[in-house]
């Protein structure tokens, strides 16, 4: 075993939908997730040295200097790994039908010999472990149901071991010399090594299975390919995945590439068994630094699902509604957070009801983007659950949605944004009702309404000149008085959900107290006044739904500003992060979904729903000056 220490940020991501790799900037794999996306975090280690002269040069140590890239426009990532003596390129993919993540080593210089070593933590987990060095140069690992099977596309000789009492292990020391020692069969806290001659190329595969067997069976099958034919075949999966997706329609061209690594990218994250999309991929699972990062929120969902539909992704939106409508809770909201298989995950709060508003307005877009009916129908009773849940959860002093925590799961009080959604949730509920059972429809709407009329009545700031961000509540649930604090969710009130005219002088009064107050000077936008999480920097999506208002009240320059900041702060490999430190550097988590989710809306055109509930409020305004 080894002292490495896995960074909390990934340079790069890797997957199928099942299979989810995060690799390093070293080109290490970090973290191998199976069957899902969101947990079964399956790796110790899984290092690659190469063999010159007498002992072993792990290719992710110093003085190795690493350079990185994804291959065009495929879930591939190339890296190379040069010093003074060796230059050697990694190229890494995962199949994209099967559970098997592939390895290409390529050398510049001939004559060395590949070093495997991997140290699995099979149910995230060292203990209870059992390892098998076979003929043929394959090792397999397994604990109850999950086993993991490695082979090199060429004669290698494997061995494997156990570490015991917290020593170091045996057959890592060897793998260092280049001439790796150790057992046919292990057990305990296991670890095995592969070695083989590196003439031109060799192929590592690692495929995963519910059994031994499954997953030797896996990996026999796909031994005998070579590399190119892994990479074609992945690139052409990957090129008529895009093909099947709508073009950016952005002024600017150059966020094409960008466009195109957001799709790929909700390729990796959105689980294909369930439809459930992961924040980010986990990369704080001891929630050390936050409260962790993978899993599902019905919030960041339903703005996924926005995008899935306006860039023409039908197969990851009907997944996304059907895994909303799975998770709900019995009471007719959804909680703050869920596993992908739906259920209720860790949480710090009783629950954020902006998410259920947001949820009902998605399913509202969909059938307006859609026209699928026989899925409408299959929605409509979670729908009616979350709406009828919604009607009654409200403050009869405010007319404002009782006390709940807002969307950045900080504070509990009767926030702005969190009336916009349900707002515009029960709104969205009420035409569905029109659609299933027009009873329901009147309630709905009229709920949706005294809402909109609490916004205007109850939280318009006249000596501030903008909304207020929320109704602060006591320990007995009073109300205390209210927040004035500017803060970037304010912009909710007008897009998606519009529940405040976007263009009226209150809402531009309140994004010019916005930028006033929360653009940094590099022109990204933070979250709230006086906000230190991670760093209190600026956010790729808060400034991203800043360019969404500036479109929505027909600005595009102001829309091409905020789309060329997200561009401009991508990391080196096309991913957008959570935020953007003050020097311009990409900070914390890479890649959040959301952020990429609102890269796609920013250069795809107006949704339908949004577009008419924008058109409502300048039909009203037009009524009201003639």
């Amino acid at each position: 075993m080894t002292t490495r220490s896995v960074a909390h940020l990934p340079a790069g991501v890797i997957g199928n939908g099942s299979l989810l790799a995060t690799l390093s900037r070293r080109g290490e794999i970090e973290r191998l997730f199976w069957p899902h996306v969101d947990r079964g975090q399956h790796l110790g280690e899984l290092r690659l040295g190469v063999v010159a002269g007498e002992r072993t040069r792990w290719l992710d140590e110093e003085p190795f200097i690493h350079t990185q890239s994804y291959v065009d426009d495929a879930v591939i990532l190339r890296t190379r790994a040069v010093d003074a003596e060796l230059d050697v390129e990694l190229v890494d993919l995962v199949l994209a039908e099967r559970p098997v993540l592939a390895r290409i080593v390529r050398p510049r210089k001939a004559g060395c010999r590949l070093v495997v070593y991997c140290r699995p933590e099979l149910h995230e987990s060292s203990r209870y472990g059992a390892a098998e060095a076979l003929s043929g140069g394959r090792l397999v690992f397994y604990n109850n149901d999950v086993a993991l099977a490695l082979g090199v596309v060429r004669q290698a000789r494997a061995v494997c071991g156990s570490t015991r009492g917290g020593e170091g292990s045996d057959v890592f020391a060897t793998a260092c010399t280049g001439r790796p020692e150790g057992e046919d069969i292990a057990s305990g806290a296991v670890d095995g090594v592969l070695v083989c001659d590196l003439p031109e190329e060799a192929v590592l595969l690692a495929a995963f299975g519910r059994s031994r067997e499954h997953a030797l069976a896996e990996l026999d099958s796909m031994l005998p390919v070579r590399g190119d034919a892994l990479v074609r075949a992945r690139a052409t999966h990957d090129r008529e995945r895009l093909g099947s997706a709508a073009p950016p329609e952005a002024a600017d061209v150059g966020v094409a590439p960008l466009y195109r690594r957001s799709l790929l990218t909700f390729d990796v994250v959105a689980d294909r068994d369930t439809g459930g999309v992961i924040a980010a991929p986990e990369m704080d699972r001891e929630f050390e630094r936050s409260g962790g990062y993978g899993f599902v929120w019905a919030r960041d969902l339903a703005f996924c699902t926005l995008a899935f539909l306006a860039s023409d992704r039908e197969d990851l939106a009907r997944r996304a509604l059907r895994w909303l409508r799975a998770a709900q809770g019995r009471q007719g909201f959804w909680s703050q957070r869920h596993w992908t298989n739906g259920a209720v995950a860790p949480s710090w709060c009783r629950h954020q009801m902006d998410e259920t508003g947001a949820a009902l307005f998605v399913f509202e877009a969909s059938f307006r983007e859609l026209a699928d009916e026989a899925l409408d129908q299959e929605l409509w009773p979670a729908a009616k659950r979350a709406a009828r849940f919604l009607a009654a959860f409200t403050d009869p002093r405010t007319g404002l949605p009782g006390a709940t925590h807002d969307l950045w799961e900080e504070s509990e009080a009767e926030h702005a944004y969190t009336a916009a959604a349900v707002g515009a949730g029960l709104s969205a509920a009420a035409a569905m009702a029109e659609r299933h059972e027009p009873a329901e429809a009147e309630r709905f709407s009229l709920a949706g309404e005294e809402i909109r009329a609490a916004v205007e009545r109850e939280l318009w700031l006249e000596e501030r000149g903008h909304y207020g961000r929320a109704f602060t509540t006591g320990a007995n649930g009073d109300r205390e008085a209210i927040d004035t604090g500017v803060d970037a969710s304010l912009l909710g009130l007008a897009w998606p959900f519009a529940v405040a005219a976007p263009h009226s002088p209150r809402m531009r009064s309140t994004v010019a107290a916005i930028e006033e107050k929360l653009l940094r000077p590099h022109g990204g936008l933070a979250r709230y006044e006086g906000d230190t999480y991670a760093g209190g920097n600026a956010w790729i999506l808060t400034t991203l739904w800043l360019g969404l208002w500036y479109r929505q009240v027909g600005d595009e320059e102001g829309l091409a500003r905020c789309v060329a900041f997200a561009q401009s702060h991508q990391t080196e490999l096309g991913l957008l992060p959570e935020q953007v430190a003050d020097d311009g550097r990409p900070a914390w988590v890479v890649p959040l979904t959301w952020s990429h989710a609102m890269l796609v809306l920013a250069v795809r055109p107006e949704l339908t729903l949004i577009r008419e509930r924008t058109r409502s409020h300048e039909a009203a305004s037009a009524v009201q000056q003639a």
